[in-house]
């Protein structure tokens, strides 16, 4: 049984995951990403590659991969000198996607909601996509303002 994400593991766990699925093609020693990537992918830090290592909110990024890893979300592809690289496990993945959401059809089955929802269905997940984005902004901005 997996522990509740904070806001902050959960947005760090979608930038791996995204990150990572962006890459789709390429070697998975090129897909993973490094700590910097996933602070930048994230939108938590804008610092350099450089200035991201000495920074403290290095710190709070460490400890949220360290969460992900323990519960079996993300793996550690390589160690590196300056920063590690991570990328997604399957639970991980799983856990980011949306689940498909059954719909009933009028002979009483359920079939999954796909490209064939309505535009006001598609409309209602993406505005609550942005919901849950803006609430997990608020949060870190809150979080780095008491720093």
């Amino acid at each position: 049984m997996q522990a509740q994400l904070t806001d902050f593991e959960r947005l760090i766990l979608t930038a791996v995951v995204e990150g990572f699925n962006a890459r789709e093609g390429l070697k998975d020693r090129m897909r993973a990403l490094n700590e910097w990537e996933i602070a930048r992918r994230s939108g938590f830090m804008e610092l350099s590659y450089v200035e991201f290592m000495e920074h403290p909110s290095r710190q709070d990024l460490m400890q949220a991969l360290s969460t992900l890893q323990r519960q079996g979300l993300i793996g550690v592809w390589e160690r590196g000198t300056k920063y590690d690289s991570y990328m997604p496990t399957a639970a991980g993945n799983r856990l980011v996607e949306p689940p498909a959401t059954p719909s009933a059809s009028p002979n009483g089955s359920t079939e999954p909601i796909g490209h064939a929802a309505s535009p006001e269905l598609e409309t209602d997940a993406v505005l609550a996509r942005l919901d849950e984005i803006i609430r997990l902004l608020r949060s870190i901005d809150a979080r780095l303002e008491g720093r």
